[in-house]
């Protein structure tokens, strides 16, 4: 039962934790995910895996959201890709993410700051977790402000 990663749902990933991109030729394009039944992320030669994860938010709030860990060579990397706002997937980071959700918790400046994957990685002894650094993307809309007064400043 393979689907686009972009239709993934929280219930999907609940109903399997870890999901692998499909080989199936039939699929439309590489865009599509299938289940797997691994119960942690295997350490293949080379592999890419779509797992379920929790996402805490500054507030101290939890949320659904999905990581790619990426296998090569017997090591993992783990990057956050989105958080799900009911059904919705958010981009991580994102300046729209973080409105949505600081409207969504009804806390000003809500944004992600952590996250834990729903399922261990082979070998290791606990779910791997990681801090978010630049999560509120304060950095990011300076610079974009910044570009935007030099442009302003040119047509002067």
């Amino acid at each position: 039962m393979s689907k686009p990663f972009a239709k993934l749902k929280r219930e999907d990933l609940a109903a399997a934790r870890i999901w692998e991109w499909s080989l199936d030729e039939s699929d439309a394009d590489e865009s599509f995910v299938v289940p797997t039944t691994f119960i942690e992320v295997p350490l293949v030669p080379f592999g890419q895996f779509i797992v379920a994860a929790t996402v805490e938010l500054k507030s101290g709030a939890t949320m659904p959201g999905i990581a790619e860990v990426t296998v090569a060579d017997g090591q993992a990397a783990v990057q956050l890709n989105c958080v799900f706002l009911l059904d919705r997937q958010l981009q991580v980071p994102g300046v729209e993410t973080n409105r949505l959700l600081a409207r969504f918790t009804r806390t000003l400046e809500n944004f992600p700051t952590a996250w834990t994957l729903d399922a261990r990685i082979q070998g290791e002894d606990r779910p791997r977790t990681a801090q978010i650094k630049g999560g509120d993307m304060t950095e990011m809309v300076r610079v974009g402000l910044e570009a935007l007064l030099a442009l302003k400043n040119l047509r002067k």
